[in-house]
């Protein structure tokens, strides 16, 4: 997690943490009030001097600081410092308290449970372990004398003291309920903060998708322009002279080169904005690799014949993929034409379709070609990048974008004794944690 992330993962913490402690404030000062008023009726009902003195001192000190936190709150809000400093003096009033109803023997005593519990799902690691300590501490300190024969119980006259083996009892008991409280709220609370920082994680990628895409579009413009001037000027020349030769004849020649162009112009717009256009959600299905290479086979089959390049596919049948049938169509498409352009007269393309054992479909294409340059070879797949005379670099940085939203990959690299392997592996279940449902059978990227 970069330093900006870690900044909102604490922001958003702060924030959420904020709403719970300002509804705990309130409910506090108004729980704790009550509370208060029966600590009062219990050293009422007691005849010892000294409790009635120790526990006023105590409901005074704790009602002062709950007035004072409610209303420091509302005018200044939560800062970072403001639930463990809580927590901490909780832990202080409560053993304090505990101490003189009883210690062992007093009812209060199981109130230490919901505060360790409060501090173990609210507070960062670092202060959970210190208030988690000195809830610890406090209650050896207030258990371990009692224990000893050191201090005497001093139990509520009304209530009397339980036998001195139930003490051993109950002090074990809250040293283990301690334990467990923290344990678990410790684990709630790193439960939600994986989840947090996940979603984080997903945003930032989705982010750095689009920004890459940006700096893509931004640069492919000038890509675009150069790519479109030559084939508009020639038109524009052949039309200019077309219409200075009104009334005669044309040559087959002229009008050629103006279909071609065209052609040209066309297919460098098409792939334009097919990276610029956002992946559209996936329409899925159980599709038949195999058969869907034989019809990738059969629409290049002329394009092929031009060159007098042969086309093969090898493998058994079915190889079944949940894929959307047309963009997976599209990249073998993409993947094929590459490989044919790339292939010297007379060679041959080798179009392979298998699965793995780990639940993985593989469709490899191979050609007979020069293989990819050096300087070309790190930087394939990025937009506007091409070994092609006349290529607008955006067909393989398109075919990637769509495998990688089936959770797949796109991959080239050299044939050893020449040539390249342009490679498509695709799940072949859709990854759950990738996809998310839209519609009947329609499911969209989830970043």
């Amino acid at each position: 997690m970069d330093s900006r992330t870690r900044r909102n993962f604490d922001d958003i913490q702060l924030r959420h943490i904020g709403r719970i402690f300002g509804r705990m404030v309130v409910l506090r000062a108004s729980v704790g009030a009550g509370l208060m008023l029966a600590v009062a009726w219990m050293a009422a009902m007691d005849p010892a001097p000294w409790r009635m003195t120790w526990l006023v001192l105590q409901v005074v000190g704790a009602l002062t600081f709950f007035i004072y936190e409610l209303r420091r709150y509302r005018r200044e809000g939560l800062t970072r410092r403001s639930v463990p400093i809580n927590l901490l003096l909780g832990v202080f009033f409560q053993q304090s308290l505990v101490t003189g109803t009883g210690g062992l023997a007093s009812p209060l005593l199981p109130m230490i449970i919901p505060l360790a519990f409060v501090g173990a799902t609210t507070l960062p690691r670092t202060w959970h372990l210190r208030v988690f300590k000195a809830e610890l501490a406090a209650l050896a300190l207030m258990a371990l004398p009692q224990l000893a024969g050191w201090l005497p119980m001093l139990p509520l006259s009304y209530l009397g003291a339980p036998p001195r083996p139930w003490m051993f009892a109950i002090a074990l008991l809250m040293f283990m309920f301690i334990i467990m409280v923290n344990t678990a709220g410790a684990a709630i609370r790193g439960t939600f903060d994986d989840m947090l920082r996940e979603a984080l994680d997903q945003r930032d990628e989705l982010l750095a998708t689009h920004r890459s895409y940006s700096r893509a579009l931004e640069s492919m413009s000038g890509e675009i322009a150069h790519e479109l001037k030559n084939p508009l000027a020639t038109v524009k020349g052949l039309t200019q002279l077309m219409v200075r030769e009104a009334g005669r004849a044309q040559p087959t020649e002229r009008l050629e080169v103006l279909s071609s162009e065209v052609v040209r112009m066309q297919g460098i717009l098409e792939e334009f904005l097919n990276f610029s256009r956002p992946l559209v959600p996936l329409s899925v299905s159980a599709v038949d690799l195999v058969a869907l290479c034989d019809e990738a086979l059969v629409l290049h089959e002329g394009l092929a014949a031009q060159g007098e390049i042969r086309l093969e596919r090898v493998g058994q049948g079915p190889v079944f993929s949940v894929c959307d049938a047309r963009k997976v169509k599209q990249v073998v498409m993409n993947l094929l034409h590459n490989a044919i352009e790339a292939s010297p007269r007379g060679g041959q393309v080798l179009l392979e379709v298998d699965a793995n054992s780990i639940g993985e479909a593989r469709v490899s294409v191979k050609d007979m070609g020069a293989g990819l340059p050096p300087e070309v070879a790190h930087r394939a797949f990025e937009a506007g990048v091409t070994s092609k005379a006349k290529g607008s670099g955006l067909g393989l940085t398109v075919a990637r974008a769509l495998a990688r939203q089936h959770g797949g990959e796109v991959t080239l690299t050299n044939r050893g004794g020449g040539g390249c392997v342009a490679e498509l592996v695709l799940p072949r279940e859709l990854p759950a944690d990738i996809l998310k449902p839209v519609g009947t059978g329609e499911v969209a990227h989830a970043g």
